[in-house]
């Protein structure tokens, strides 16, 4: 009796390991960093194309629609978006939408945008579910450890110190950095002013494949770090984030502005 008694505690320990696994890896920007993509966003449309997302959205903020997809992750029913947060894919090796059977935010990015493109032959809830899945996606694809290190899931068993916390390194990318370094719409809008207009169609027109190739080329400076984390990292950092948060946006009001213009 004792024996079965062990063994069920056993599998409820590796059920419940394995369920905070999928969870832990699913995480983008925290909420801030995801309004931050959001509002940059909008800055960047039209108004005819903001009344047109609005119209879709409803009663819903833009800030609550870059943060929907981590919102519902707990529902059974969305229990099919789990994998569309992130990519895992080693180092030196080419990117291909089939990997995970085409549920990484690549695959699923693109097919969002696509989706959006053709929405004629689609219901306004499947528009508005695109929408949100494009706010969303746009900005996880901008974190580089969603697009990092199956071996290591994203930095989730990096275990690692940041102040006088224990942390994981995905979490630190997630929001503790930019709480730390106090990275706020502000200074991204202040950063934004300064790029020229022809620097930032470079940035716009860059392809799905092209944006990923770039954030990837960041991991060496991810893992680059220290145990516990210093403060030369956290300012390389820093300046990581602050531009991929704008590029994040930037990207997402173009293609909001090609889908609805």
């Amino acid at each position: 009796m004792e024996n079965i008694n062990h063994m069920k505690i056993i599998k409820l320990l590796l059920t419940i390991s394995l369920l905070f696994s999928i969870i832990t890896c699913s995480f983008g920007w925290g909420k801030e960093g995801h309004h931050i993509v959001a509002e940059i966003a909008k800055s960047q449309v039209s108004k005819s194309v903001q009344d047109s997302v609005d119209k879709y959205l409803g009663d819903m903020s833009w800030e609550s629609a870059s943060t929907w997809m981590d919102d519902i992750r707990g529902l059974k029913q969305y229990n099919y978006t789990r994998m569309w947060h992130y990519l895992n894919m080693e180092k030196g090796v080419q990117y291909n939408d089939t990997i995970a059977n085409g549920n990484n935010v690549v695959k699923q990015l693109q097919v969002a945008i696509d989706n959006l493109k053709n929405r004629t032959k689609l219901s306004k809830k499947d528009i508005t579910f695109n929408l949100k899945v494009l706010f969303h996606l746009m900005g996880d694809f901008h974190q580089p450890l969603h697009v990092a290190y199956g071996v290591d899931r994203g930095g989730n068993e990096i275990k690692i110190t940041f102040g006088d916390k224990k942390r994981n390194l995905h979490h630190i990318w997630d929001s503790d950095i930019i709480a730390y370094k106090n990275i706020s719409l502000q200074v991204v809008q202040d950063i934004l002013k300064k790029i020229p207009a022809n620097k930032l169609k470079i940035i716009t027109d860059a392809s799905i494949i092209e944006c990923l190739n770039q954030t990837r080329k960041l991991l060496d400076a991810v893992y680059s770090y220290t145990n516990p984390i210093n403060d030369y990292y956290t300012d390389k950092c820093a300046t990581i984030i602050e531009y991929q948060l704008l590029y994040a946006g930037v990207r997402l009001g173009k293609e909001l502005n090609d889908i609805f213009g």
